[in-house]
């Protein structure tokens, strides 16, 4: 059974609520999610961006817990904000976001994003490289995988990669990183599914075939040399020129804003028609510590600052994709 033949049966399936050590679950039942994975293909021009926060974000302070506010306030009496100060939600009267948020809690009450509270898995891992690892891998607590779920799937939806590629049904890269390093995440079961745009200097210095400066010394010389070669003999450089090329005018993203400058070139790329499906974004650091609150003021302090740029970014990205007539992509 392959698997779209395995999401159309249990799509099909009744809902079965059941008891695990006490807590409820149910089995896949019949979804429009479910039914859309069960129809996809490659053919889909439909994109997934994901934006990672690095390090151990507070979700708690993050997506915060009205109908137990007490609870809430009792377990975190030092970083616990106000609950005059959380910001409310259309229809939704049992959680609320940090007061940095309004540009999510704005798409929220638009109904341009929802909220899925209790994500995790059983016997969890308490270190943030591990739990890291679990998430890019997709791997049980107690196993370790060498290979990525997003890599895996394209691995899937695009055997025998990289050999044949590109081609005339996939020209362009099939997942782009902004950042140095390629995440475990789109790691195959042989090869490395994407490629990596280092920063987002580097990426306009692509497009527009600019090299960063070299010392005028011999090794600075077989660096220059080096660097034109690699460029010259990237497979997807042209195809990610055009895209970009092929966009002039883009929506107003928040400056000082590592993220909105990540997004900016994703819906560029989206807008200019690259069929690349999956792009991976982030913003840190989340660790955050005891830095984490102003003593005299929980609504400041680096989390709020960093959960600010991430909503400001994200809603910025969103308007962009609305003006350039992608946001159904």
């Amino acid at each position: 059974m392959n698997r779209r033949e395995f999401i159309k049966n249990v799509t099909q399936a009744s809902l079965l609520p059941a008891f695990i050590n006490g807590f409820s679950f149910k089995t896949m039942g019949y979804s429009p999610l479910l039914s859309a994975l069960a129809e996809s293909s490659i053919n889909t021009d439909h994109v997934l961006v994901l934006v990672q926060l690095q390090g151990g974000n507070d979700g708690i302070n993050t997506v915060i817990p009205l109908d137990i506010y007490n609870n809430y306030v009792n377990a975190r009496a030092n970083i616990a904000i106000a609950q005059n100060q959380v910001l409310s939600l259309t229809g939704n009267q049992n959680t609320g976001l940090h007061p940095a948020m309004t540009g999510m809690r704005d798409l929220y009450d638009a109904g341009k994003m929802s909220i899925v509270q209790g994500v995790s898995y059983p016997t969890p891992s308490f270190s943030h490289f591990r739990a890291t690892d679990i998430w890019m891998t997709g791997s049980s607590s107690n196993q370790n995988l060498t290979s990525g779920w997003l890599g895996r799937y394209s691995s899937y939806e695009y055997p025998n990669y990289p050999i044949g590629y590109p081609n005339a049904q996939m020209p362009d890269p099939l997942a782009i990183q902004i950042g140095s390093v390629l995440p475990v995440a789109f790691q195959g079961n042989a090869v490395n599914m994407g490629m990596s745009v280092s920063n987002p200097s580097n990426f306009y210095n692509m497009i527009n075939g600019v090299l960063d400066p070299a010392p005028s010394t011999p090794a600075g010389q077989r660096l220059t040399y080096v660097r034109s070669i690699a460029q010259q003999t990237k497979l997807y450089g042209t195809a990610i020129r055009n895209a970009s090329n092929a966009v002039t005018q883009q929506g107003t993203y928040p400056t000082s804003n590592s993220l909105a400058d990540q997004l900016k070139i994703v819906a560029r790329l989206i807008k200019g028609g690259l069929k690349t499906r999956i792009y991976m974004v982030n913003i840190g650091s989340f660790d955050t510590h005891s830095l984490q609150v102003d003593l005299s003021n929980t609504t400041l302090g680096s989390h709020a600052l960093l959960l600010g740029r991430l909503s400001a970014a994200i809603k910025a990205f969103m308007d962009d994709l609305q003006g350039l007539g992608i946001a159904n992509r």
